[in-house]
């Protein structure tokens, strides 16, 4: 029979209550859900069975909690509270510690402002902790009151990772889109590529490849770390969920060269534009050069200079023009500047 979990803050913001959601898995019977006033008072892990909870890490609750009831260790402690993480795995006693990275769907959020899911397994618990929501969990949440849930600690980690790399696909496949689009937009003469449009795009690339290469990492490592919690079919799915991850970081370096090469494009078309521009200038300053040199040599002003009165002194000053005008001509072919 299907399971509704106790959740008071599934949208809440990051000061809201430190219970989210979770799960009792006893060792016989179903799936029941966890009464937090009750279990808040004992220790995380439970008597018999396995549990999964699920809570807002900036609760002053949850610190109070994980402080004083939930016998946790205290690197286990540091680890999940702390404020700036990137996805990684790190064996420790009889668990591990795992931190991944999910897309931001919350409202007034970007989608490639990812945001972690910190993750402390054993045997017979697992704890996760996030700061705003993360729709893969919640995916996770759903599957596991509908009864179709994990069936071990190990499991849940692998359906997790799963979901999370279910809701970055779409958003790699909307930046590849948007790649094309700037592609059509350069072959068409009448559109052009706004700056600000590429370079926000290319900030988006960005973003999500700071975190996707370290989650492949984390899942190869899970692999090796968690022997005690990973079975051998749960190996197997977590090598395709990684293969998943290195799909879409190559996917990412893909996209992040095509933009590249659109800038690059961008900036050769307007170098193109302000060439011809340039051009058509040289042109009409070319045209009105030999004007302005004669209207200049028949304005001139000869009186009070030497020889003004000589009838040869206009033919002198013809003929010197023309040797600095020779004399620059060679000078420029020598420096190879024409």
């Amino acid at each position: 029979m299907p399971v509704v979990p106790i959740e008071r803050n599934d949208h809440s913001e990051p000061n809201a209550e430190a219970f989210i959601f979770g799960f009792e898995f006893p060792p016989e019977g179903a799936v029941h859900r966890i009464d937090w006033s009750a279990a808040k008072a004992t220790a995380a892990c439970p008597p018999s069975g396995w549990r999964w909870l699920h809570l807002n890490r900036l609760s002053d609750e949850t610190r109070d909690w994980l402080e004083t009831s939930s016998d946790l260790d205290e690197t286990v402690i540091s680890a999940l509270l702390q404020a700036e993480t990137r996805p990684r795995c790190l064996a420790h006693d009889d668990g591990v510690l795992l931190n991944l990275r999910g897309i931001n769907h919350n409202p007034g959020a970007e989608p490639e402002d990812m945001i972690s899911v910190r993750m402390w397994a054993t045997k017979n618990l697992v704890i996760s902790m996030r700061s705003y929501p993360v729709k893969a969990i919640h995916d996770v949440r759903e599957l596991t009151a509908s009864g179709a849930g994990p069936g071990s600690p190990g499991d849940l980690l692998v359906m997790i990772a799963a979901s999370l790399v279910d809701r970055i696909e779409p958003v790699v496949e909307q930046l590849n889109d948007e790649a094309d689009e700037f592609e059509e937009k350069l072959l068409k003469e009448d559109e052009d590529v706004p700056p600000s449009e590429l370079a926000e795009f290319r900030r988006s690339i960005l973003l999500l490849r700071r975190y996707i290469q370290p989650q492949r990492d984390a899942m190869v490592q899970l692999q090796r770390e968690g022997r005690l919690l990973i079975q051998a079919d749960q190996v197997t799915d977590l090598r395709e969920i990684a293969d998943r991850v290195t799909r879409i970081a190559e996917e990412l370096d893909t996209i992040r060269d095509r933009a590249a090469v659109i800038q690059d494009q961008i900036s050769g078309q307007r170098q193109e534009e302000l060439n011809q521009r340039l051009l058509a200038l040289s042109v009409i300053s070319a045209l009105f050069l030999p004007l302005t040199f004669l209207t200049g040599l028949l304005g001139m002003n000869l009186a009070g200079i030497p020889f003004s009165h000589s009838p040869w002194a206009f033919g002198f000053v013809v003929a010197l023009s023309v040797a600095l005008a020779a004399a620059l001509l060679i000078y420029l072919r020598v420096k190879r500047w024409i």
